[in-house]
């Protein structure tokens, strides 16, 4: 499902059919899924399309929400000291880009999982983000490749008391999306004290598979802060 493509190309599957026809410069770009179905016109005659996951935060609604928020359906507890990995799901989202030598372009994105928002911190001051709740799992689950990624958390706690994480929020701006047969991303978690924590992402490409094109990068905004500050608690 995901990778690059000619400019006619169809991709199809139980949820969703992507596809590009026409000939010459002149194509058209048409996405369904079961509730949707998106008809764009694309003029060029050189490049490639390119499918691949995006930050889980632009469905519903782009621009509502920068951050994930993943709610543990089982809270996890750290010794102080103590360094762990666990597992959880993300919702997938989907983009759909044309690519050449020069320049990079979002055609589209969607996900076939309904969307949820949750605010973290105080409704005055807090931040609106793309919720979802997953399991915990101790190693890589099997997971629908249509609808969930893998998100792997490396833990640490550099407090000298126990610390309970019941949710934690990742900045899509510091995300880097990976894939094969599935969405791959790489999480940190810093825990400072009992209700503050940094979080970020591990970017370095796993083997096996390739990494998805970069929204924001894509834009030109450059990335100097790659952490994100948890103030208000993992509860």
């Amino acid at each position: 499902m995901f990778g690059k493509y000619d400019l006619s190309m169809n991709v199809k599957t139980e949820e969703f059919e992507i596809e590009v026809t026409g000939r010459g410069k002149r194509r058209i770009y048409r996405r369904k899924t079961k509730e949707e179905e998106v008809e764009k016109i694309i003029y060029a005659d050189d490049g490639n399309i390119v499918v691949c996951p995006v930050e889980p935060v632009n469905m519903p609604k782009i621009g509502v929400a920068e951050h994930l928020m993943v709610e543990l359906k089982k809270p996890v507890i750290f010794e102080p000291d103590m360094k762990n990995t666990f597992y959880v799901k993300f919702p997938l989202e989907v983009g759909i880009f044309t690519v050449d030598r020069k320049d990079v372009e979002r055609i589209d994105i969607f996900t076939t999982v309904k969307g949820k928002y949750a605010l973290y911190g105080p409704p005055e001051s807090g931040i609106i983000c793309r919720w979802w709740r997953s399991d915990v799992y101790p190693e890589e689950p099997e997971v629908n490749p249509l609808k969930e990624g893998i998100l792997r958390v490396d833990v640490e706690n550099k407090y000298y008391e126990w610390v309970e994480i019941q949710k934690v929020v990742f900045r899509a701006f510091d995300m880097k999306l990976f894939y094969n047969q599935h969405a791959y991303m790489h999480g940190v978690i810093t825990l400072l004290n009992k209700t503050t924590g940094e979080t970020s992402f591990n970017t370095r490409k796993p083997k096996n598979m390739h990494g998805s094109i970069d929204i924001y990068a894509a834009k030109g905004i450059k990335k100097f802060d790659k952490k994100y500050y948890m103030e208000w608690g993992f509860k």
